[in-house]
């Protein structure tokens, strides 16, 4: 019997993001913002070097949180960051 050759590749298309090849996962961070938007202050959670906004939170322990939790585990390092439909903007 001949070998089937195996089809469980990554296909990648135009306009897929990729990261670039210098990224390490000291240079992935998250950090938290106190912004004031109409009128009213929030907490923001950013990524850094990217500079996506995660997510805006009215308390800081609940920003603080997700933070620590991004920094420790590093869950995007392979996709260069967080994908773009995930977040809430950028900076």
């Amino acid at each position: 019997m001949k070998k089937k050759k195996s089809s469980n590749r990554t296909r990648h298309f135009p306009g897929d993001k990729r990261p670039p090849k210098t990224m390490h996962k000291n240079k992935l961070f998250y950090e938290t913002k106190l912004s004031k938007h109409e009128g009213k202050m929030r907490w923001l959670v950013i990524e850094r070097p990217t500079g996506s906004i995660l997510r805006s939170a009215h308390f800081e322990d609940e920003a603080k949180e997700l933070a620590a939790f991004h920094n420790k585990h590093k869950q995007w390092i392979h996709s260069g960051g967080v994908v773009k439909f995930l977040t809430e903007g950028k900076i």
